[in-house]
């Protein structure tokens, strides 16, 4: 090997090592972490989330029309939060199969309750029939945060965009998933929901039953309704 390819070998030899040294000379700092929101868990007080509607005699129920039952169960509903966290709850049919596009509007109007097929939720089937339906409302009075102030119930159509009010008695609860339902602090004009770490409220229900003679009954038939209420972080 002459002298002039070993001095240009040493010399690429070098400047390798050189290069290399140099990439060692630095090191990186990375920053990570995650932003978490507050977690929220909803639960029922008391009562379990069941509307009991007990025994019904068939005998008390119209043959030819439908018979909204006297009373209107209700079912306290509690959410609690880590923190302080504006949040919204949504109400899923999970038995719309067997609801109705029948307008009760007569019947429900009375009661305070959303009158119209968007509002009804389905009570379950009896060999092959539908039973009947039931509305949910937020009781109007009696919302109220961890510091026992009082809330207002309001809703979103727009998926949390704009907020309003509706009804009197209860705030009329579609049966879609299409609305989202929080509270506001009393009296505010803005109508924004308020973060709370705690907010108790109660969810009323009114139903109905199908005229008898549709659902001929001839053994036990068990009310089925069922509701998932999920949680909205806003």
């Amino acid at each position: 090997m002459n002298a002039s390819f070993k001095k240009g070998l040493l010399a690429s030899v070098l400047a390798i090592t050189a290069t290399s040294a140099l990439a060692a000379g630095s090191v990186d700092i990375k920053v990570a972490g995650k932003i978490q929101p507050s977690s929220c868990t909803p639960s029922f007080p008391s009562g379990g989330g069941v509307a009991d509607f007990g025994t019904i005699k068939v005998s008390s129920l119209n043959s030819t029309s439908a018979t909204t039952l006297p009373d209107i169960k209700t079912v306290p509903v509690a959410i609690t939060c880590e923190e302080a966290t504006r949040v919204g709850v949504t109400f899923t049919d999970t038995r719309a199969s067997s609801s109705t596009t029948t307008n009760y509007n007569k019947v429900f109007a009375s009661t305070g309750f959303g009158s119209t097929p968007e509002f009804y939720f389905g009570l379950g089937m009896y060999n092959d029939k539908k039973i009947g339906v039931y509305a949910l409302g937020i009781a109007m009075i009696g919302a109220t945060d961890q510091d026992g102030g009082i809330l207002d119930p309001i809703f979103s159509n727009d998926s949390g965009t704009t907020w309003t009010g509706r009804g009197q008695e209860y705030l009329q609860i579609k049966n879609n998933n299409s609305e989202i339902y929080s509270f506001s602090a009393h009296g505010d004009a803005s109508l924004a929901p308020k973060p709370s770490s705690k907010i108790n409220f109660d969810v009323a229900v009114s139903a109905i039953i199908n005229p008898t003679n549709d659902l001929n009954v001839t053994d036990e038939a068990s009310l089925d309704g069922l509701t998932t209420v999920e949680l909205v972080y806003l």
